[in-house]
């Protein structure tokens, strides 16, 4: 980015305007022109980091660290902080202040972005901390109309990588260049990246990504802290050839929270109601177990929110995002381009079991993969272009399910719920033979409208019927 008419620009930036001194959060910060000032991102990022207290090695690295407010503010909470920022005079002003406010900094000049493309060219030791944070450049660079700032602070704000700098966080991270498997990530960023939203990208590369934190703007704009993790490290992974169903054998047996199982073939696969579930070989079918304290928090809602998660994280293209929805209380859909009606290519089951004070509960998906095979009524992704096999999806699924449900650092416990639009359900239905509109999910159920403005709350959506869904 800073070729030699960048780097003149700069000179002649420094040489306009002069530095300032900045109190924040009871820090003294000196602030050349050309680094990036804290901002509400960074108080936002300031905010979540006093939740996080430390833990494992105590090792810390702040990437982009500008005038060095974050670094200074995780030394003084007892981190081993290390931090690095493309722009040199960052560098500078985060060794300076960190000097003025007596606490110990390592910093080194590199970053992560476009031109990072291996990890000897890194400035930091790769795998080795337990929280990672980057306030990541996040305006896309289409928005940028001329020279806001001086071409290194600029780099602070816009992101210039062809992918989008989520997808390069979501590389590193997966690939350990970023945390100890037990560490976290925690990056500002905005809600959407491009066409799908910065959670989706984190997931559809195998990381768990919560929403902790978000702020929005006058002008509708939000960013948010996301933590990033990789997801039931202490969970094992078990694969079967056949088995009659995933759920059953994990609530049969001694498996522990985090715990996973794929099949192959699953002969007594169950849906809702007790109804069989039709399998090929093709499909996917796993079970998680999961912590039993979530077991009061799991409504015709909750469920619904997994099911739309899941259809919000395995797209690869913007058009298949029309081309996928999700139906009350928990089934999965599709059409292809130019068809009216859906068919159902998957769903969830939530699974009990409570014998004494031992209680267990599973988490069950199953998704058809591909085309051949299929009963009436049955779609796969693979007729809209996703081509994932079961196995490629699992990490995906594996992502979410930690995403909801995983019980990580007491920081990043409390989440801010993602909502589930009206828009993503099927919105007319006929129950007991009236035509009714989807008015709201509550807690308890599906609250219908007909059209006179009377309401009632479906539990069960076994009396339903949908239109413009496949019979089956």
């Amino acid at each position: 980015m800073f070729n030699p008419e960048n780097a003149q620009n700069e000179v002649e930036f420094l040489n306009r305007k002069e530095g300032q001194t900045l109190h924040w959060n009871s820090v003294e910060l000196t602030i050349p022109p050309t680094v990036y000032r804290p901002r509400e991102d960074t108080q936002l990022l300031h905010d979540v980091l006093q939740t996080v207290q430390p833990f494992g090695s105590h090792r810390f690295l702040e990437i982009g660290s500008g005038s060095g407010a974050i670094s200074i503010a995780a030394a003084q909470q007892g981190w081993t902080v290390h931090a690095c920022d493309v722009n040199p005079y960052a560098v500078a002003a985060t060794r300076f202040n960190a000097q003025q406010a007596e606490v110990e900094v390592e910093v080194d000049e590199g970053g992560l972005g476009p031109l990072q493309s291996s990890p000897a060219a890194l400035a930091w030791t790769p795998g080795s901390y337990d929280v990672v944070v980057w306030n990541m450049p996040y305006i896309p660079l289409y928005e940028v109309q001329g020279e806001l700032l001086g071409p290194m602070e600029e780099a602070a704000l816009v992101d210039t990588h062809p992918e989008g700098l989520v997808t390069v966080f979501a590389r590193w991270m997966r690939s350990g260049n970023l945390c100890t498997m037990g560490g976290i990530g925690l990056i500002v960023c905005r809600e959407r990246t491009g066409w799908r939203r910065s959670v989706d990208v984190l997931r559809h590369h195998g990381l768990a990504a919560r929403t902790i934190k978000r702020q929005t703007f006058s002008d509708a704009e939000t960013i948010q802290v996301v933590a990033v993790w990789h997801p039931f490290v202490l969970g094992k992974h078990h694969s079967f050839g056949e088995i009659d169903s995933t759920n059953a054998e994990m609530l049969r047996n001694r498996y522990h929270v985090g715990d996973s199982l794929t099949a192959m073939i699953q002969t007594a696969g169950r849906g809702r109601h007790g109804n069989n579930w039709h399998d090929h070989q093709n499909s996917f079918k796993g079970s998680w177990m999961l912590d039993p304290d979530h077991f009061p928090g799991i409504s015709p809602r909750r469920q619904l929110q997994v099911a739309q998660e899941i259809r919000l994280a395995i797209p690869t293209q913007q058009h298949q995002d029309n081309l996928l929805l999700v139906k009350w209380p928990n089934d999965l859909l599709v059409r292809s381009e130019g068809e009216e009606q859906w068919r159902k290519y998957g769903g969830i089951l939530f699974q009990s079991y409570s014998k004494g004070d031992e209680q267990r509960l599973v988490l069950g998906i199953g998704i058809n993969t591909k085309q051949d095979s299929l009963n009436s009524g049955q779609g796969a992704i693979e007729e809209i272009g996703i081509r994932h096999t079961a196995s490629e999806l699992f990490p995906i699924l594996n992502a979410v399910v930690a995403s909801m449900f995983e019980k990580k650092h007491p920081a990043v416990q409390k989440q801010n719920s993602e909502s589930t639009t009206l828009e993503s359900m099927l919105r007319t239905c006929f129950y007991r033979e009236k035509k009714y509109t989807v008015a709201s999910v509550s807690m308890q159920g599906l609250i219908l409208e007909d059209d006179h403005g009377t309401k009632v709350t479906v539990e069960d959506d076994a009396n339903l019927t949908w239109i413009s869904l496949h019979p089956q």
